[in-house]
């Protein structure tokens, strides 16, 4: 009878050890870094097997193979999971099963074309990128919003999402539609019919006035001058959009390759605005353009002490004056 006792006991501690090794044991890995794995739409467990293995997340595969046969997962969620560097199997396993993903941040931050965005999409969601592209560059899916494929940008606010990883393109477009009609208040819609212009015009103008601007604190003044040459009808003559028309977004001046290349986004060959913004604008530029300072101004030109604050002019001849003064001060830095 006692050594029946002592063999039940030994089996039981040999139970409860490998059952510690198997199910708590900490099995995550300890490279640099927070280990997360993205798990596609329509994976199976031996794809999830594969992931964790060419992401060497954990420890001892072999432990996690047999817990994940005990505890029967089959059930595959896809997701973002970030994993705690204590975890053992059985937790990794019950995470991964209920789906607890940890949702991703899509940050709409200086993006200028339709291509950027499509690409940050790619990065940072499951969505593909060329197929976020196509919708972009579709009339129809434009029409619904009363844009079409060249201001479309206008409907997708700068703005912080939170999504999950494996949200898909219509999910998104909703997330984007609500943080749209959040910030467009019947207060702003208002201001925006005073001006006389279109939430998507508001839009475009900001879009060109946060590009002139280094310093916030001159995006009223720089949105005042530029209603001052619409309403002159004037010829915006806004360096920002040549750039955008070449996509030579890293010419460090304006030349008149720029001045003369042929785009409807040439602000000095055409009056009014461009047919679309020039990047996403932040909200601070759209405020800036909806409250826009009430001034005399038709002219700006940066500064010749190289601060890169602008001097505002009511003349062309003033202007001229500051602009000899600062090309001269560029030829001495011999920038071209």
């Amino acid at each position: 009878m006692k050594k029946l006792l002592l063999v039940i006991a030994a089996v039981a501690v040999i139970a409860g050890v490998g059952g510690y090794w198997i199910f708590i044991k900490n099995n995550i890995s300890q490279a640099d870094g927070r280990p997360y794995i993205n798990i596609p739409t329509g994976s199976d467990v031996k794809s999830v097997m594969a992931l964790l293995s060419e992401h060497h997340m954990l420890q001892d595969m072999r432990t996690f193979e047999i817990a994940a046969q005990i505890k029967g997962y089959n059930n595959v969620k896809p997701g973002h999971y970030v994993f705690n560097r204590s975890m053992g199997n059985r937790e990794i396993l019950n995470m991964l099963a209920s789906g607890r993903q940890i949702p991703v941040k899509l940050v709409i931050y200086n993006i200028r074309t339709k291509e950027d965005m499509a690409g940050l999409v790619g990065r940072t969601l499951e969505i593909d990128s060329v197929s976020f592209l196509a919708k972009l560059n579709d009339p129809a899916f434009c029409a619904q919003f009363d844009l079409d494929t060249d201001n479309i940008l206008c409907h997708f606010p700068a703005d912080n999402y939170e999504l999950k990883w494996n949200t898909d393109i219509d999910g998104l477009i909703r997330k984007m539609d609500d943080s749209y009609r959040r910030f467009w208040t019947a207060e702003r819609l208002d201001t925006c019919g005073m001006k006389g212009l279109r939430p998507a015009q508001v839009l475009i103008l900001a879009s060109i006035v946060e590009k002139e601007c280094i310093f916030d604190k001159e995006l009223p003044t720089v949105a005042g001058v530029y209603y001052n040459r619409l309403h002159s009808d004037m010829p915006l003559q806004a360096d920002p959009t040549l750039v955008f028309a070449t996509r030579d977004f890293n010419a460090r001046r304006v030349t008149d390759y720029h001045k003369t290349f042929e785009s409807p986004y040439n602000t000095y060959l055409h009056a009014g605005l461009p047919p679309g913004p020039i990047c996403i604008p932040k909200r601070k530029s759209i405020e800036a353009v909806l409250n826009a300072e009430q001034n005399n101004y038709l002219y700006f030109c940066a500064n010749p002490d190289m601060s890169g604050y602008s001097v505002f002019s009511t003349s062309l001849t003033e202007q001229n004056k500051i602009a000899v003064e600062y090309r001269k001060k560029l030829k001495e830095l011999k920038v071209k």
